[in-house]
């Protein structure tokens, strides 16, 4: 089984090889069946159904069906595991996509259960996926609204954004939420290093798509503001 997850953590890695993620999903099923009691297999499966759902045309129905099953296979790792990072973690990427998907509302109710599971990842390994809880949990300060309608919060979103860049520098996302919550209080000498950075280095081979994406934004925010 070790070397069947293996080859699942590779297809997910080169997620954007069309093709991998059907692999590493067709995978998971098989080992799912024989094995339905380990959270890390349903894990992976939320993992999987997460970038399928990213990687589908915007606002499509299939997008949102991607963005569920990722939901209920996390929910189900959750239920497994409380404790469970995969679990936990991609349970709450999938339902924060899925309420943006279905709009503001949902959005903004996704907010709640997005909190509390990536606070399990955060003191589970605060490292995990490039300093993903951090990443997250500083995204969700910063975006939402403030007390008393939600929990938007920019002291607290800078504390987890600088700690997200410190935990993986390499991860252009990291740096590019970052810049935006120094535009955002004024700090913009700060924002522009963090946006060089992302400009002058090239896209990881394997993950070109996203790279380029936060890559070409961060290139808009410079041109905007500097």
């Amino acid at each position: 089984m070790l070397e069947i997850l293996k080859e699942v953590n590779e297809f997910i890695d080169k997620r954007e090889t069309e093709g991998n993620l059907d692999k590493a999903i067709n995978k998971l099923l098989e080992l799912k069946a024989t094995n339905p009691d380990m959270d890390i297999i349903c894990g992976k499966l939320s993992s999987a159904y997460f970038y399928k759902g990213l990687f589908e045309s915007a606002n499509s129905k299939k997008q949102e069906l991607y963005y569920e099953h990722g939901v209920n296979y996390g929910k189900e790792a959750i239920t497994m595991n409380p404790k469970a990072i995969y679990g936990n973690f991609w349970y709450a990427s999938n339902v924060g996509m899925l309420g943006l998907c279905r709009g503001m509302m949902a959005s903004l109710s996704s907010i709640d259960p997005m909190k509390r599971s990536y606070e399990v990842v955060l003191k589970e390994n605060e490292k995990f996926f490039f300093g993903g809880p951090h990443r997250a949990l500083g995204r969700i300060y910063h975006q939402a609204p403030g007390w008393p309608i939600s929990v938007g919060n920019k002291t607290k979103a800078l504390q987890h954004l600088e700690k997200a860049v410190e935990l993986g520098p390499e991860f252009f996302n990291n740096r590019l939420y970052l810049a935006e919550i120094y535009i955002d209080i004024g700090q913009k000498n700060k924002a522009k290093e963090q946006l060089e950075w992302m400009v002058k280095r090239d896209p990881k081979p394997e993950h070109r798509v996203e790279d380029i994406g936060y890559k070409e934004k961060g290139i808009e925010i410079l041109g905007k503001y500097f």
